[in-house]
C-alpha cells in the first residue's frame, strides 16, 4: 500500500541511484565516524576555529546548531570587548585577554566532545569537512569585514585629522 505522494515501488525492488537502497554508490565501504572519533573531531573543530574567532563549529558538528550560532556571536562580542579593554588599558588587559582567548575554545571543545560521548553520537567525515569548510568561509568573511571596518575607521580618523590640520 502506498501513501499519498509516494511513488509505487518498481517490480524488481526499490532502487537508488547506484543500486538497491542501503548500498553505497561506490564499491568502497562507507566509513562512518565512531563515537570516540566524533568527540575528538568536535573538540578539534571547536578549538581550532575558536582560536581564529569562530566559536561554535564543534557544537554545530554534534547537532547543537542553535548553541553553535549563539557561541559564535557571543564569542565575537567577548573578543571585541576584550580588544577594547586591552586598548583602553594600554595593553595591561592583555594579561587577561590571551588566557581567555586560548582557554575558552578548548573548554568549549571539551564540552562538545563530552556531549558527543554522553549521547553516543556518530558523525561522518563529509559532515566534518562541511563544517570545516563553513568555518573557513567564516574566517574569510570575518577577515574581509574586519579589513573594511578598520579601513573605514582609520580613513575617517585620517580625514578628521587632515581637516583639523588645515584650519
Amino acid at each position: 500500500m502506498e501513501r499519498l505522494g509516494e511513488l509505487p515501488e518498481p517490480e524488481g525492488g526499490t532502487l537508488g541511484a547506484g543500486g538497491p537502497v542501503g548500498q553505497p554508490l561506490s564499491s568502497l565501504p562507507r566509513r562512518d565516524v565512531d563515537v570516540e572519533t566524533t568527540g575528538w573531531i568536535a573538540l578539534a573543530l571547536e578549538a581550532i576555529f575558536g582560536w581564529f574567532g569562530i566559536l561554535g563549529v564543534g557544537h554545530a558538528y554534534v547537532g547543537r546548531l542553535a548553541l553553535g550560532i549563539g557561541l559564535f556571536f557571543g564569542w565575537l562580542l567577548i573578543l571585541g570587548l576584550l580588544g577594547v579593554l586591552t586598548s583602553v588599558t594600554f595593553g595591561i588587559a592583555l594579561c587577561l585577554t590571551v588566557p581567555v582567548w586560548v582557554a575558552v575554545p578548548v573548554v568549549s571543545g571539551l564540552l562538545a566532545r563530552r556531549y558527543a560521548l554522553a549521547y553516543q553520537l556518530t558523525g561522518s567525515w563529509g559532515r566534518a569537512l562541511a563544517y570545516g569548510g563553513i568555518g573557513c568561509l567564516g574566517l574569510i568573511l570575518l577577515t574581509c569585514v574586519g579589513v573594511v571596518v578598520l579601513t573605514l575607521f582609520f580613513g575617517s580618523i585620517g580625514a578628521l585629522l587632515s581637516a583639523a590640520g588645515q584650519q
